[in-house]
């Protein structure tokens, strides 16, 4: 009977999340949203269990291998030559500049280092999301977003590798920094030997793909990637994004997506869910000065980036403007910090991620009107500048 109830009250729960997830997708909101509310709301009853948050861990694992399969290794080493100056203004204004702030605030340098760490990295999957919906949006802008997310999806895994030894205030020892050092070793080891190998032997990975039970094998591997950079102390999501980009370089990466999307696809909203259970709210609501500031600077510093950084890149300076707009909501990389943290400063950060996504997701949709208006805007109180798109070859290439 009572696997009965278990397996009745799975089946109701996975629909009622497939009919909210439509319904929040018709009103143009990612999915993501509502799977966080079912959290917060389930949170009141359940506090989840160990199985219940490796499947969100699964989930995840799978969302960046897939993002990794999108860039080959020459198409993302072309692309961090492009966006490397916006790049590193991201990490000085997101990350920096966020981690003064809330020192001035007088929170103490781990909690700092956390709400930075938080502030830093762009949801990749609400942005994606959002940018395939939207097919109007200028290629361009497009490009420049895209590859400024997976400079912050290479960069985030280093912060959140350093994290724990900051944020839990654990002794660092030589070994954990040679171990972390080793792990970055085999990482790079086996990503040029498994890129060779695809491209080198094509038949064998193609005849790979078509077994009836391959969507096993390559799970298996994703995951063992995963644990790889779990066991070096590095992050499981860097070691899934880096077998992503080494299977990228198959000639038809169509059957991997059609072998994984569907098992994240399962597993993914558990994650959001498993977040928003984190998220307990009866221990009162924390909205103070803080929280405001950490808001407005959220957005204003990835304008910012995409203003400066879109011009650097090549963008007009209305596309700039756009483009920063689209860099506002926060998400998976975000959850991901507060699992090191507790009490209070988890429920603080918690929220301000919420929030977050659903402010940067309303700019997106208004992205276009709110760059023409700031341009006209900043066209009073600057100098002008010429409008010249530079050329490929000024992108670095």
């Amino acid at each position: 009977m009572e696997l009965l109830n278990i397996i009745v009250l799975l089946g109701l729960g996975l629909t009622v999340i497939s009919v909210l997830s439509l319904i929040i997708e018709r009103l143009f909101f990612p999915s993501i949203l509502a799977f966080i509310a079912i959290g917060v709301a389930v949170g009141f009853y359940w506090d989840g269990n160990e199985v219940f948050k490796v499947a969100g861990e699964i989930g995840i694992i799978l969302l960046f291998f897939l993002l990794g399969l999108k860039f080959p290794l020459k198409e993302l080493v072309k692309r961090m030559k492009q966006v490397w100056k916006a790049g590193v203004l991201d990490i000085v204004l997101a990350f920096g500049v966020t981690i003064g702030i809330a020192l001035l605030f007088g929170l103490d340098f781990p909690q700092a280092f956390l709400i930075g760490a938080v502030l830093y990295a762009t949801s990749s999957s609400i942005s994606a999301r959002l940018l395939e919906r939207n097919p109007d949006k200028h290629e361009d802008i497009k490009e420049f977003v895209l590859a400024l997310l997976i400079f912050e999806d290479i960069f985030a895994p280093l912060i959140l590798t350093v994290a724990p030894f900051i944020i839990q205030d654990e002794p660092i020892a030589f070994s954990d920094i040679g171990k972390v050092f080793v792990g970055f070793l085999v990482f790079g080891v086996l990503l040029f030997v498994g890129s060779r190998f695809v491209t080198k032997q094509p038949k064998i990975a193609k005849h790979m793909l078509l077994q009836d039970d391959a969507s096993i094998g390559l799970i298996g591997l994703i995951l063992f990637f995963a644990g790889i950079g779990m066991i070096f102390g590095l992050s499981e999501i860097l070691g899934a994004f880096i077998a992503g980009i080494m299977l990228a370089d198959i000639h038809d990466v169509r059957p991997l997506k059609r072998l994984t999307a569907p098992v994240r696809d399962l597993f993914l909203p558990i994650f959001f869910i498993s977040f928003g259970i984190s998220i307990n709210l009866e221990q009162g609501v924390i909205i103070n000065t803080l929280f405001f500031v950490l808001i407005v600077w959220g957005v204003l510093s990835k304008w910012i980036v995409g203003r400066v950084g879109g011009r650097l890149y090549g963008l007009t300076r209305v596309q700039a403007n756009e483009a920063g707009f689209s860099l506002a909501p926060r998400g998976e990389y975000s959850i991901l910090f507060t699992a090191l943290s507790n009490g209070a400063i988890n429920l603080f950060v918690g929220l301000y991620i919420f929030v977050s996504a659903i402010v940067g997701i309303v700019l997106f949709r208004f992205s276009e009107s709110l760059a023409a208006k700031t341009e006209q805007t900043l066209k009073r109180v600057l100098p002008e500048e010429t409008d010249r798109k530079p050329d490929q070859t000024d992108k670095g290439d």
